[in-house]
């Protein structure tokens, strides 16, 4: 018994020292780090051009001890590991990746093959589960760079990207929601993405410090990553309905005189099924939408009938249907990417169809059919003043 009890003191002294040995950092180790929160990737020469945005803490008993620093620092490597152990060096601290939210490829880059860059950070359990991708216009040391005061800019990307409708209560415009609904067994979409000056109180907007991200669309690759195409912000809103993503801001519908109205999209569902119809398969996608009018007064401006709200929901459909229609013949010619991840959806509910012809995808897609319909309901108020 006294044996037992000296083997169960030794153990809880040993788990004691361990806790105690691995407790919080101290000031020496918090000195010692550095957090990356974003980082660009550019095309340079013969090797790449890598931008580090850094935050780096300072505790101790100095002036500025618990404050936090932002440096946006690039180095010309082969590869980003060769990048990282010169900023250690240079640096004298040790490169974080736990914070890391943004990855930034350039636009010059983004049309070339960057996927063995973008592998060393996704195989950081940490970095795959937090971060996420997008291309942004010109390069993306500039893009990082471009405020004096937005230093923080990758750690609030998604925040930054988000609308809050009071009507429905619901948060979207989400980039990392967006992104990872983008990426389909046959080939990926990653956003484009760009800043631009804020309007701020006693600033004119070019003479702004502060800045926005805005969402102007996105480039489209395959499976391998070879890139593909790109879609106009138009097209990405309308592929973020087809995969439930959300989406934010107004939508624009013509009737067939050709008057203009603008909506807001409350609620979207868009539901997939699959057949297989002459050894091939066959998808109707319904996609239902909530909409808002935004124009002031109705049609003709004595407010909002049931007819005009009747009228704004027909042209609504038609539009949309029209301009589905044509991205899904671009997704099936000019991309071989599928909308809403179809190929998923027909390896799915059709396995031993998939199992036979799922090798042959690209060619496949190109032949199968989908069917779109389009469900609109307008919800009278909008603004009116």
């Amino acid at each position: 018994m006294l044996r037992k009890f000296k083997c169960l003191l030794l153990l809880a002294v040993c788990v004691c020292s361990a806790l105690l040995l691995t407790g919080c950092w101290d000031d020496a180790e918090i000195n010692g780090r550095a957090f990356v929160l974003g980082f660009g990737a550019d095309s340079e020469n013969d090797g790449y051009r890598f931008t580090f945005q850094l935050a780096i803490p300072v505790s101790g008993e100095s002036e500025s001890s618990g404050s936090i620093s932002y440096a946006d620092l690039t180095v010309n490597e082969i590869t980003p590991a060769a990048a990282v152990r010169r900023l250690e060096k240079n640096l004298g601290r040790e490169i974080n990746f736990e914070q890391l939210s943004l990855i930034v490829i350039g636009e010059s880059l983004s049309r070339e093959s960057f996927v063995g860059l973008t592998d060393y950070f996704f195989r950081r359990a940490s970095v795959r589960r937090q971060s996420c991708i997008a291309v942004c216009e010109g390069s993306a040391e500039d893009f990082f760079s471009s405020s004096a005061t937005d230093k923080a800019v990758a750690i609030d990307a998604a925040s930054t990207l988000q609308s809050y409708d009071a009507g429905s209560g619901n948060v979207s415009m989400d980039l990392f929601s967006l992104y990872k609904k983008l990426i389909n067994r046959d080939g990926f979409f990653l956003p484009v993405i760009s800043r631009l000056p804020a309007k701020t109180d006693g600033a004119s907007e070019e003479g702004s410090e502060k800045s926005v991200l805005r969402i102007s669309g996105a480039s489209a690759y395959g499976q391998s990553g070879d890139y593909r195409g790109a879609l106009s912000e138009d097209e990405l809103e309308l592929l973020r309905l087809t995969c439930g993503s959300g989406t934010g801001g107004a939508l624009a519908v013509y009737d067939k005189f050709g008057k203009r109205y603008c909506c807001q999209v409350r609620e979207s569902d868009c539901s997939v099924k699959c057949s297989i119809v002459a050894d091939k398969p066959e998808f109707r996608m319904k996609l239902e939408l909530v909409l808002v009018p935004l124009d002031a007064g109705g049609i003709d401006g004595g407010g909002y009938t049931a007819a005009s709200i009747r009228h704004i929901s027909r042209s609504a459909e038609r539009t949309l249907q029209t301009r589905l229609d044509q991205l899904s013949e671009k997704s099936r010619g000019i991309l071989g990417i599928s909308l809403a991840g179809l190929q998923d959806i027909a390896r799915q509910r059709q396995p031993d169809w998939y199992r036979d012809h799922g090798d042959d995808w690209e060619n496949v897609f190109q032949r199968s059919d989908i069917i779109i319909t389009v469900h609109c309901t307008a919800a009278g108020g909008g603004i009116t003043k």
